[in-house]
């Protein structure tokens, strides 16, 4: 039975604006998750990006160090698993391994060491564990010459990168 106040065409037409507006809400819907996709993408490329940074930071700051160590001393050895900057999250970790290739043995004037560092953003986990995040590795190859009759300890008079390598993630 029909409504004897509504005409035919537009008796027809109910029901038209619900579906109508539901298609409406669909599409915003679906552009909105959209937009939030690639913003969470972002996100976390920036984060990345930011872990990949810093642990290149870290390992060339194992590289100074380690220079450091070896201008002060010849015999120092290679530098442990380092927190750095010690900071309460201790998320920044360096070590370097360290590799005598000239002039080794004895007092030298000069000698060519291949030191590598690897850089490191650490997560800790509840459980007590360690989570590595991101790590980078720089390897260099670099002579010190000494002046000084000391046998260990001589003054540095020249520092010379010989072969910087980056290895990427």
């Amino acid at each position: 039975m029909s409504s004897p106040h509504v005409p035919t065409a537009r008796r027809r037409e109910r029901g038209v604006a619900l579906i109508t507006a539901i298609i409406v809400t669909l599409i915003v819907a679906l552009i909105t998750g959209g937009i939030a996709q690639l913003l969470i993408a972002d996100l976390s490329m920036s984060r990345l990006t930011l872990w990949d940074a810093q642990a290149q930071y870290l390992a060339q700051a194992g590289v100074e160090h380690q220079i450091y160590l070896l201008k002060a001393n010849k015999a120092a050895g290679a530098i442990p698993s380092t927190n750095y900057p010690a900071t309460g999250d201790q998320r920044g970790w360096y070590a370097t391994a360290l590799a005598c290739l000239l002039n080794c043995s004895g007092n030298p004037s000069a000698r060519r060491w291949r030191i590598t560092s690897t850089g490191e953003i650490r997560q800790y986990q509840p459980d007590g564990t360690w989570t590595v995040l991101q790590t980078r590795i720089i390897a260099v190859e670099v002579d010190i010459t000494y002046t000084g009759a000391s046998p260990a300890y001589g003054t540095p008079e020249r520092v010379t990168v010989v072969r910087w390598e980056e290895t990427l993630p």
